[in-house]
C-alpha cells in the first residue's frame, strides 16, 4: 500500500510539473504574440493575429484549469494520507444489504426485514471474527463488552427497523432517519405518536446501522427503493382510508419529499397526507458535488483512505463517527433530485398536489443551507396548512458579540413577504435580557404571540442540526443527569486535549446534542397533525 501511495503521488507531481512547463510556454507565447500584434500595422494580417491570440488565451485558460485540478488532487491525496489507519469496519460490510435491484414487484416489507436479519447475522460474524482483534479500549460500538454496544446500552438495538402497531390505528407514520444515523434519532417522536394512536415504522435506511463501510457502498437509488417498500408495507398494516404520514430527519427529510414527489407521478405508490421534517437536508453546500472525484483520487493514489473525509473512533452506538465521501455524494444527488422535481411540479402548476408540510428547523445549521429550505420548498408550496417552525438563537445581550450573524441576512429577509403561502412560527427570546422563550406565529399578515414555560439552559447559545429531534432526557445525547445511567454522555462529553491528538471530533465538545424545547416541539407536531389529518 505504501508503494502504491508513493507511486501515485509521484505521478501527480510529474503531471503537475509537466503542465507548469506547458503553461509557462503558453504564457510566454501569448506575451510575444501580443507584442508582435501591437507592433504590426492594420494591413499586416490582423485577422490571423487575433485568431492566434484567442487560441493562446484559450490554451492558457486550459493549462491553468488543469494545474488547479492537479493541485487540488495533490492536496487531496496528501490530506487523505494523513488520516488514521482504516479498520475492518471501514473496509468490510455485510454483503446481504438491500439494494434497489432487490425490490421486484413481489418484494414486501417482510422480505426487507428478513434480509435485514441476514445483514445483521453477517455483521455479527465480522464483529466476533476478524474485527475482534482490532477493538482497543472501552468505547467502540463493535465491542461486545463496550459501553457503546448498541445491543445493550438501551432497551433494544435501535439501529434496526422497528414496527409498533396500534390496536386501532388512527393513521400510520413512517419515520426516516438522517445520514450516517439510525432509527434511534426519531425514537422519542415515534413513541409519542404511537401513544397517540398511530402505527409507527422506523425504517433503517440501507447502508446505515451496521458499519461505516456499508455507507461507502450504497446509493441514493437504494434509499428511495427502501422507502417505497416501507410505505407499501405501512399501508398494508392499516385500515382502508387511514392517513399515511411521512416523517424525516436530515437526509430522511429530503427522502420524504423525494418519495412524495415520486408518489405524485406514480399512482401505484401510497401518497402521504402530510410530511413532517426535522432539519431537512433540502439544500447542502455545493462543494459536496466535488466529492464525486474521490474515485479518481483513490485510483491515482492507490490509497483507500481517499474514499473517506474523516476517520474517527466509532464510539457512538447509533451514528457513524467516520464519514465516507460516498455519503456526501449520495446526499447531494438526493437534494438535486428534490430540486429538479419540485421545479418540474411547479412548472406544470401541480404544486397543489403536494400534501401539507411541517418543518422544524434551527436558524443556524452547519450541515444544511437553511435559506434553501425556504426558497426550494416552502416558497413553492400552495397549501396554507404548511408551516415552517424556526428555533432562533439565544439572543440575550451578553451572547450577541459572539455570533457570526450572517445567517440573519440569509434567512429573515426571505420571510418578510406578506403573501407567504405558509404559516411561520419562531421560538425566540421574550426579550434581550431574558432567556424565557416566546412563540411568535405569523399567518398571512397577522402575528400572534404566546409566552411559553421554556427557557434557554445556561451556557447554550443555539440548537444544532443534531439537536432538533432529541429530547433532553435522552439516555445518550441528553443532559448530564439523563446520561448518567447509560455511562455514555455524548450530549455532555467533556475532555481537555489537543484536537489533533484525539480520534473523535472536537464538535462533540461544543455542539448542542439535544433540544431543550423538544417537548414543546413534540406537542406542536401532534396538534398540527390532529388539526390537518385527523379532524
Amino acid at each position: 500500500m505504501t508503494n502504491l501511495v508513493s507511486r501515485g503521488a509521484t505521478l501527480i507531481r510529474l503531471g503537475l510539473w509537466s503542465m507548469v512547463v506547458c503553461a509557462a510556454w503558453a504564457a510566454i507565447s501569448l506575451v510575444m504574440e501580443w507584442y508582435q500584434f501591437t507592433q504590426s500595422m492594420p494591413d499586416q494580417g490582423w485577422n490571423l493575429q487575433i485568431a492566434r491570440l484567442v487560441g493562446l488565451v484559450f490554451l492558457n485558460l486550459v493549462f491553468t484549469a488543469l494545474i488547479a485540478v492537479v493541485v487540488i488532487l495533490s492536496l487531496w491525496v496528501r490530506l487523505t494520507g494523513n488520516l488514521p489507519d482504516l479498520q475492518g469496519w471501514h473496509l468490510q460490510y455485510p454483503e446481504s444489504e438491500f439494494c434497489a435491484a432487490d425490490a421486484n414487484d413481489d418484494y414486501t416489507l417482510d422480505d426487507y426485514l428478513e434480509q435485514e436479519q441476514r445483514v445483521y447475522n453477517q455483521l455479527n460474524a465480522l464483529i466476533v471474527g476478524t474485527w475482534a482483534e482490532q477493538i482497543d479500549g472501552d468505547f467502540c460500538r463493535f465491542g461486545s463488552t463496550s459501553v457503546s454496544n448498541p445491543e445493550t446500552i438501551v432497551d433494544r438495538n435501535w439501529n434496526r427497523t422497528y414496527i409498533l402497531n396500534a390496536d386501532k390505528p388512527i393513521g400510520g407514520v413512517l419515520l426516516l432517519h438522517g445520514l450516517s444515523d439510525s432509527p434511534y434519532s426519531l425514537r422519542a417522536l415515534g413513541q409519542r405518536l404511537h401513544a397517540e394512536g398511530y402505527t409507527v415504522i422506523w425504517l433503517r435506511i440501507p447502508g446505515h446501522g451496521t458499519c461505516p463501510a456499508a455507507l461507502a457502498n450504497v446509493s441514493s437509488e437504494d434509499w428511495l427503493a427502501a422507502v417505497k417498500v416501507a410505505m407499501r408495507g405501512l399501508r398494508d398494516q392499516l385500515p382502508d382510508g387511514a392517513p399515511l404520514i411521512l416523517g424525516g430527519y436530515s437526509n430522511g427529510g429530503a427522502l420524504s419529499v423525494l418519495y412524495t414527489l415520486s408518489a405524485i407521478d406514480d399512482v401505484t405508490l401510497p401518497k402521504p397526507k402530510a410530511i413532517i421534517l426535522f432539519a431537512p437536508m433540502i439544500g447542502i453546500n455545493p462543494m459536496a458535488s466535488i466529492t464525486r472525484l474521490y474515485h479518481m483520487v483513490a485510483l491515482v493514489s492507490g490509497n483507500q483512505k481517499a474514499q473517506w473525509s474523516g476517520i474517527s473512533a466509532e464510539i457512538d452506538p447509533f451514528r457513524y463517527s467516520s464519514w465516507p465521501m460516498n455519503a456526501s455524494v449520495q446526499a447531494w444527488l438526493v437534494t438535486q433530485a428534490v430540486e429538479r422535481q419540485l421545479f418540474k411540479l411547479q412548472k406544470s402548476r401541480r404544486m397543489h398536489e403536494m400534501p401539507p408540510v411541517l418543518a422544524m428547523q434551527s436558524v443556524v445549521d452547519s450541515t444544511i443551507i437553511v435559506s434553501k429550505l425556504i426558497t426550494t420548498l416552502f416558497d413553492r408550496l400552495s397549501s396554507a396548512s404548511s408551516e415552517l417552525f424556526l428555533f432562533d438563537i439565544n439572543r440575550v445581550d451578553k451572547f450577541m458579540n459572539l455570533f457570526n450573524r450572517s445567517f440573519d441576512k440569509a434567512i429573515f429577509p426571505k420571510l418578510q413577504r406578506t403573501d407567504m403561502p405558509f404559516t411561520l412560527s419562531v421560538l425566540k427570546n421574550a426579550s434581550p435580557d431574558s432567556r424565557q422563550m416566546l412563540l411568535q406565529t405569523r399567518n398571512g399578515e397577522t402575528w400572534t404571540e404566546t409566552m411559553t414555560d421554556y427557557s434557554w439552559p445556561a451556557g447554550v447559545a443555539s440548537l444544532s442540526h443534531l439537536a432538533v429531534p432529541i429530547p433532553p432526557e435522552d439516555l445518550i445525547y441528553g443532559t448530564k443527569e439523563a446520561t448518567a445511567a447509560s455511562g455514555l454522555p455524548l450530549g455532555t462529553l467533556s475532555m481537555r486535549a489537543e484536537p489533533s491528538s484525539l480520534l473523535i471530533s472536537n464538535s462533540l465538545f461544543y455542539r448542542c446534542r439535544n433540544n431543550p424545547f423538544y417537548h414543546l416541539m413534540e406537542d406542536h407536531v401532534v396538534k398540527w397533525l390532529a388539526c390537518r389529518i385527523i379532524a
